[in-house]
Order: C-alpha cells, then sequence, then structure tokens
C-alpha cells in the first residue's frame, strides 16, 4: 500500500471515531430520523433548531434515508425543532439531548392528509433528588470539576439506582481517565437498566478493546451491529479496525473490514472511499471506480475521491473524462490537488521517470500556478529533457514567486548555464 493511501486512510480514521468519550461531557449529539406516517423515511426534511436562551439556531436537511444529525454544545438545555418539507405538515417539536452523549430519536412527519396521530404520552418522572444531584454534576463537569461531577453521578445513582444517565456519563468519564475496569462497569450497570443502551454497548466495545480483551470487544460489537440505530456506530468501530489493519500494511484485513462497515452502514461514505483507494491501489481499477461512485453518491464534496476517480480514467486511457475530473479537483481544491501532483512529479523525478515527472508537474502548476516548488522541479526536468526554453521558463517563474527559496541559487546558476 501506498504511503498516501494510509495517510488518508489514517485522516479518516482521526474524522470519524465517535467513542464514548469523544464528546465533552455537557455537549449533546442528536442522531435522528424522520419517517412518515407508514414508517417511511423522508429525504429532503429541512430541520431547523433554536434556543432563543442562548441565540442557537442551525438548520439541517435529512438525508435520502431520511436522517440527519446535529451537535450542540450545551445539551442541559431544551431546543426547539421544526420540520418542514412541501407536500408535509410542519412540525414542531421541542428535543432535550443526553449531556454528554448521543440521543436517538425518529420524528414522523405525517403527510398532508393524513390522520393526525395520538398524543405521545407524558415521560415517567424520576426521582427528584437524583435529577438534582445529576444536574449538579453536569455543572460541575462544565466548570471543569471532575471530582466533584463524580461524585455528584455517584450521589444519583444511590437516590435512584434505575436512573441511566449518570451510569451512562460516568462509564464515558471513567472511560477519559483510562480507568476501563470501572468504565466497564459503569456501562454494564447501565445495559441492567437500558437492555438496548447503544452508548452503553460503545464503551463497553471500547473499554474492551483498550484492555485486549478481544473476545468481550467483538461481543459488545456484536450486540450493538444488532441494535436499531446501532448499525452507524458500530459501522464507524468497524471502520476504525480496517484503518488500523491500513496502517500496519494489511491490506486485505483493511479490506475485509472497511466491507463489514459498509454493509453495516451503506451510507458510511469514508468507507466507500477507503475502499475506493485501496482498490485503486491493487489496480482494480472497475472496484475502483464503482467505490468512489458510491462514496460520492453519498457525499458529493469528498474531494480525495475524485483522486481515484481521475486516477482510473487516467491510467486506463480514458483521458477525455480524466480531464473532466481533474476540472472537478482543481475547482473544489486546487492547492491540494497540487500539492497531491507535485508529490507524485518528485517521486517519479527521483525514480528517474522524467515524462511521468513531466506531466504529473505540469499538472501541478495548471492546478496552482503559484506552487514555486512545483515550477522548480519542472525546470529540472525539462533540463534532462533538453527543452532549454521550457526549463528556463519555469526557473524563471520559480525565482518569481519564491526568490530566497534555498534552491533559489542553485536556479540562477541553472539559468546562467542555460543562457
Amino acid at each position: 500500500m501506498s504511503h498516501s493511501t494510509r495517510s488518508a486512510l489514517l485522516a479518516l480514521l482521526v474524522l470519524l471515531v465517535p467513542a464514548a468519550s469523544a464528546l465533552a461531557v455537557g455537549q449533546g449529539r442528536l442522531q435522528a430520523e424522520v419517517v412518515d406516517e407508514n414508517g417511511k423515511p423522508v429525504a429532503g426534511v429541512t430541520v431547523r433548531a433554536t434556543n432563543d436562551q442562548i441565540g442557537y439556531d442551525g438548520t439541517f436537511e435529512t438525508n435520502k434515508s431520511g436522517k440527519f444529525q446535529m451537535l450542540v454544545v450545551d445539551a442541559t438545555r431544551t431546543y426547539s425543532l421544526t420540520l418542514s418539507k412541501p407536500g408535509y405538515r410542519t412540525v414542531n417539536e421541542p428535543t432535550k439531548l443526553d449531556p454528554g452523549g448521543i440521543t436517538r430519536k425518529t420524528f414522523t412527519l405525517p403527510s398532508e392528509g393524513a390522520a393526525p396521530a395520538a398524543a405521545p404520552s407524558a415521560p415517567a418522572a424520576g426521582s427528584n433528588k437524583a435529577v438534582n444531584a445529576f444536574n449538579e454534576g453536569v455543572r460541575a463537569l462544565q466548570a471543569g470539576d471532575k471530582a466533584t461531577a463524580k461524585a455528584h453521578f455517584l450521589e444519583a445513582t444511590e437516590l435512584d439506582p434505575k436512573m441511566p444517565q449518570p451510569q451512562s456519563i460516568l462509564a464515558g468519564i471513567y472511560f477519559d481517565e483510562k480507568d476501563y475496569a470501572k468504565a466497564i462497569e459503569a456501562s454494564q450497570r447501565l445495559l441492567e437498566i437500558t437492555p438496548d443502551d447503544v452508548r452503553a454497548l460503545q464503551t463497553l466495545y471500547d473499554a474492551y478493546s483498550a484492555t485486549g480483551d478481544k473476545a468481550k470487544a467483538e461481543e459488545a460489537l456484536a450486540r450493538l451491529s444488532s441494535l436499531e440505530g446501532g448499525g452507524t456506530d458500530a459501522a464507524i468501530r468497524v471502520f476504525n479496525l480496517g484503518a488500523e489493519a491500513a496502517r500496519v500494511g494489511d491490506v486485505e484485513g483493511a479490506m475485509a473490514n472497511f466491507r463489514k462497515a459498509v454493509e453495516l452502514d451503506p451510507d458510511l461514505a469514508p468507507g466507500h472511499a477507503a475502499l475506493a483507494r485501496l482498490h485503486l491501489d491493487r489496480e482494480e481499477h472497475d472496484e475502483a471506480l464503482a467505490a468512489a461512485d458510491k462514496a460520492l453518491d453519498i457525499d458529493p464534496d469528498l474531494v480525495d475521491v475524485q483522486r481515484v476517480r481521475y486516477e482510473v480514467y487516467r491510467r486506463t486511457g480514458q483521458e477525455e473524462k480524466a480531464q473532466e475530473v481533474f476540472e472537478v479537483m482543481a475547482a473544489a481544491d486546487p492547492e491540494g490537488l497540487a500539492r497531491t501532483l507535485f508529490q507524485r512529479g518528485t517521486e517519479a523525478f527521483d525514480a528517474n521517470q522524467p515524462e511521468q515527472a513531466r506531466q504529473a508537474l505540469e499538472q501541478a502548476v495548471r492546478a496552482d500556478p503559484d506552487h514555486a516548488r512545483a515550477h522548480y522541479f519542472l525546470g529540472l526536468v525539462y533540463v534532462n529533457l533538453g527543452d532549454t526554453a521550457k526549463a528556463k521558463e519555469h526557473l524563471g517563474r520559480f525565482l518569481e514567486l519564491a526568490p530566497d527559496d534555498p534552491e533559489a541559487g542553485s536556479a540562477r546558476d541553472m539559468l546562467g548555464y542555460l543562457d
């Protein structure tokens, strides 16, 4: 596997990991699905979330599976969510998120003409003293006083042993502190209260993985995968296993895990993107293109995946299509594209492949005309190819852009020699 592929996979890993401790306590994440009165997902729903007390105003849109996510910095407050789409009734619903955790919720957006839905039953009230202790713990955590927060959360669990929230946050705190045994204990207690708690299974998987207990980690992952709404979380963790396999050069292991990840969550764009890169490395062009197209269908802004498409078309001689993709990449991220092409060009130069170096470096300066070093190396390539005019053009441009570059002296000497 190429170094660039490993780097790209590891970058995806950093972006994706939502381990049990990934959210600061006080923050909250909502993973939601919008369905119609028949339970079918509704795509293209506009979701506006507001809280006038803190001036929060965010707008989201459901994807083709009817799903959306939102992250708030203060989950102790209630947010007003307004869901709307032409042809459907507008729904307004106050929503409270789990501080420090992930809240999963399904909203029903009835189509116009549907029968009115029955009013939801009121939630059961918990112990007031336990709730107060829990809220004190949240406030202490927000103030950075973890010791006091833990004391309040433990108090809440004593006052109301069946209250899930303090157990959930305690598990996350213990995991952050690398006290994996206590994180496991708190997660298991949470599962006794709510047997299908996704967050508890996430923490169990992460804690068992951290302690090297592979069998129990896989058991937790299997349970997580089987839960409704747990597929995405399981998929991300399987994706991370693939990224770790890629890190150590285990291509087969990486591909197996990435395939499993997209089976668990077909909308996991980075999983398809990772497969596209690995297929490209293996010269499996049709498979690389199919995986890249799936990734872009989910997230059209994945510029790195466009590079896979570009390479497939370039390597298979489909120059017209390669040029179309090149223009898309150049418009979206000209500097990033230029960096990639510059690296490819210098690698070819070092390998004494002047024609491959020329092609890559010409494309680099086309994507970013002000990439000084690309002009410098392109000048060297043209010297080796015997094209004096082109060599002088690019070395001169290099000196215009970077007159104080460490290579400026050698560029001037070379220009003097060429004259």
